[in-house]
């Protein structure tokens, strides 16, 4: 029998390979809208769930799976707490799952690829497939036999093709339903392509030929935020590969779109509680901490 985690609000890896929970919580109220700096494989179980990622509401059902990568800004709803809100979630860091690939997959594909979906419902048999292998990570925390730093490797690796196969090769995928707007998608699209602009609401709603205060209504409806703070946030997330690339941190602010070093660095620290250079050597250091 699996125990479930103590849910916490830490959205960060301390190990450099993965980490596994089994969460179940009738009082769990709202997550706010965040994103990881690795890789998030999600096994919804039970609940009164939708999933909002990047401006898409997912409704849904027991067996799906849900990818998210390190750009995707996303937030559960919870409807009601009248049913247990069960899921296992995988983290995975990217180095690591670029080390278990081959060159003729890159387990990463069903993460990153331009057409791979967000959210996989698939048959009986998949789920159950998926269900076994996540319980078999779950299982690593209190193995004590021989061979674990292989087995948890092998585990992931059979894990992920599993996944990228059903992603792009796959016929048993079945229908989800999502509520989404053509407008707001189109939106999203146009500030992720654009970052490193002055990205003003202003000039939204004239380039999409929609009222300042329609875009503002809509788009919160649609996502969950406001579309200031939804900027800043992908802006942020683009700043940190920036910073983990190696360009001066004096420098990212510009390449951001944001106007001066002063307004990047509250914002930075506001959304992630460390400063961009203290970001940095944390991300760089043996097995220091991955914001």
């Amino acid at each position: 029998m699996i125990k479930s985690h103590i849910y916490l609000t830490r959205q960060k890896m301390l190990s450099s390979d993965y980490e596994i929970y089994y969460y179940s919580d009738t009082e769990l109220e709202k997550v706010n809208l965040h994103h990881h700096d690795f890789y998030e494989c999600y096994l919804f179980l039970s609940g009164d769930v939708s999933y909002i990622i990047e401006g898409r509401d997912y409704t849904l059902r027991p067996g799906d799976i849900i990818l998210i990568n390190t750009k995707e800004l996303h937030q559960p709803i919870i409807h009601s707490k009248a049913v247990s809100y069960d899921r296992i979630v995988l983290w995975i860091n990217k180095a690591f799952l670029h080390g278990l690939s081959s060159e003729s997959l890159d387990l990463s594909s069903c993460f990153e690829a331009n057409e791979k979906g967000n959210v996989i419902r698939t048959n009986v048999d998949n789920q159950q497939n998926i269900k076994t292998l996540l319980y078999k990570l779950l299982q690593m925390e209190v193995y004590g036999g021989l061979g674990r730093e292989l087995l948890y490797k092998a585990y992931i690796t059979e894990l992920l093709v599993l996944l990228n196969t059903l992603v792009f090769k796959s016929s048993t995928q079945l229908d989800i339903e999502i509520k989404k707007s053509n407008l707001i998608e189109d939106i999203i699209v146009y500030i992720n392509q654009h970052l490193e602009e002055d990205i003003r609401i202003e000039d939204l709603s004239e380039l999409f030929y929609i009222s300042k205060f329609h875009l503002l209504r809509e788009f919160k409806k649609f996502t969950g935020t406001t579309i200031h703070k939804f900027i800043i946030q992908k802006k942020l997330i683009l700043s940190k590969e920036l910073i983990l690339a190696g360009n001066p941190i004096t420098s990212v602010y510009s390449q951001c779109g944001f106007g001066d070093y002063s307004n990047f660095f509250r914002a930075f620290k506001n959304e992630y509680g460390v400063t961009p250079k203290q970001f940095y050597t944390l991300m760089n250091a043996p097995g220091g901490i991955r914001e």
